[in-house]
């Protein structure tokens, strides 16, 4: 299969391939039960990128966080901010996420 392009179409392959993880911070939002794994695929597949920032630690690919709002598994807006690294190939870090406002 051939590799999708990069930026926005890049992580919605990465999360369509399950080729992420995540942060201390969502996991333990995960772990409360404030959201789950689908509600962060559901935001990656159905939404849009709003703006991009410089990622201040240097070590994504493009030096970009994207700051992504969509909607969860139960159709309601949520808000996530992660950005592709390279290992193992490229992967989807989820910095943080939550219901948007």
């Amino acid at each position: 299969m051939a590799q999708a392009p990069g930026g926005f179409p890049l992580i919605q392959e990465l999360v369509r391939q399950r080729k992420y993880y995540w942060s201390n911070h969502v996991g333990q939002q995960v772990d409360a039960g404030e959201f789950d794994e689908t509600d962060l695929e559901a935001c990656i597949r159905s939404g849009s990128v709003k703006k991009t920032e410089r990622d201040r630690l240097g070590n994504s690919v493009g030096n970009k966080v994207y700051v992504i709002v969509g909607r969860d598994a139960k159709g309601r807006r949520f808000y996530t901010a992660g950005k592709i690294l390279r290992s193992n190939g490229h992967q989807y870090f989820f910095i943080t996420a939550h219901q948007a406002r």
